[in-house]
């Protein structure tokens, strides 16, 4: 029974990691989501599953760059300055985050939380893609 219970908050704990921080309310889904959720449908195994995130990951991280780079184009040389600073800081945010939140997953039993770590780690780069994102539009918009 105790076993059964832990089962079940593995997949509780998993589905609201993903809503809390898999999802950001007022973005539309991208197609990167799409795909990581097709990913997921096609991919029951844990180790697939996992490669589905780090598969979204990558594609979060080449938008990342993709907006930072455009975002740069709209600064000021005193705005590219700060954003410089700003991108630096969240790369160590990132980095210390991953190696947290990987170890603290990892650490628990259940295969469900190499897939939450996993999950965790590409909603990080997602999220900062998005905002940088937002910079974009905002800028493009108000010229």
């Amino acid at each position: 029974m105790k076993y059964l219970l832990k089962i079940f908050l593995s997949v509780i704990f998993t589905f609201l990691s993903f809503f809390i921080y898999g999802q950001t309310s007022n973005k539309v889904e991208s197609s990167i989501d799409k795909e990581y959720e097709s990913c997921q449908g096609e991919n029951q195994t844990t180790q697939g599953m996992i490669e589905c995130a780090q598969n979204a990951q990558k594609s979060w991280d080449v938008e990342l760059n993709k907006y930072y780079k455009q975002l740069m184009t709209l600064l000021s040389p005193d705005e590219k300055e700060k954003l410089k600073k700003a991108q630096i800081g969240w790369l160590a945010f990132r980095d210390s985050e991953f190696q947290f939140s990987g170890t603290t997953y990892y650490n628990l039993q259940g295969t469900m939380w190499q897939i939450t770590a996993a999950d965790r780690a590409m909603s990080i780069v997602r999220t900062r893609a998005q905002e940088l994102k937002t910079y974009v539009d905002i800028l493009k918009d108000s010229k």
